[in-house]
């Protein structure tokens, strides 16, 4: 679905960070302890802040009541423990660098390296979640990935633009443009470049020049969905997104223009 090479122009820093403030959780950005060992023999017991650590850790012979027990003993100063075996790591890094190929989809690989981390059920140890949920730049969408990518391929179709915009009260808080080549992979993903705007509040006059500006600059926009940041995150947590999205039309809480006919109707005709 996202090109090997996506474009990646003239984006827009303040609503870039808060995109990625919104939608991604860094595990380097959470407090954590880290066993790092050997066949059982501790090389490495360290707090990401240096921090006192309560609870000793001798050996590991069992990787995930020794996570387990740390996380216990420090819940009050960490989010999560990791326990890595040296020569297990050595090894998962290896395989996925390997698998890499240059003409396949980005996503694709990236996917590839969090779901191979199952296959070191001992050697990548986290808790309390285990390491493909826990380790690396974790997605907050409330949905898996395959869904994810399903919902693109069925709502944009190729060779057209789609433009998302999230509001602090009446100012464009954060935008996202995602470009759709012929074959339906996404090879722009941007921001609104707000300099280009010229209106600076007012939530539908900003969402009617945006979507003017991408048809300016990119393939047709084929979807325009505009909330604020409260609604934003109520739609990431939710497991029933469509049906919020219709929740938020009928109550004139979501700006959604255009809209292309591979979305439900009723969400269409509520927002037309």
């Amino acid at each position: 679905m996202l090109h090997e090479d996506p474009l990646m122009l003239d984006i827009d820093v303040d609503h870039w960070r808060n995109l990625q403030a919104l939608l991604l959780d860094s595990a380097k950005e959470r407090r954590r302890i880290v066993v790092i060992h050997e066949d059982g023999e501790v090389l490495k017991l360290v707090h990401s802040a240096r921090l006192p650590i309560l609870g000793e850790v001798e050996r590991v012979d069992d990787p995930h009541a020794v996570a387990a027990q740390l996380y216990r003993d420090n819940v009050d100063t960490v989010d999560f423990v990791a326990v890595f075996e040296r020569r297990a790591c050595d090894e998962y890094f290896g395989r996925f660098q390997g698998t890499w190929r240059p003409d396949e989809d980005l996503d694709v690989f990236v996917h590839r390296t969090y779901a191979l981390l199952d296959e070191y059920p001992d050697g990548i140890v986290t808790h309390p979640e285990r390491a493909r949920h826990t380790l690396g730049l974790q997605w907050r969408l409330g949905a898996p990935y395959e869904d994810v990518t399903a919902a693109i391929e069925r709502t944009i179709p190729s060779a057209s633009t789609a433009v998302l915009g999230i509001f602090d009260g009446d100012a464009l808080w954060a935008s996202l443009v995602l470009g759709l080549d012929a074959d339906g992979r996404v090879h722009v993903v941007t921001t609104v470049d707000t300099s280009e705007l010229s209106i600076e509040r007012g939530r539908e006059a900003i969402a009617e020049e945006v979507v003017a500006w991408v048809n300016r600059r990119y393939p047709q926009c084929s979807l325009g969905l505009f909330a604020s940041l409260e609604h934003a995150r109520a739609f990431l947590a939710s497991t029933e997104k469509l049906a919020l999205l219709q929740e938020l039309a009928d109550r004139g809480e979501l700006i959604a223009e255009p809209i292309p006919t591979t979305l439900p109707l009723r969400l269409a005709a509520a927002t037309s």
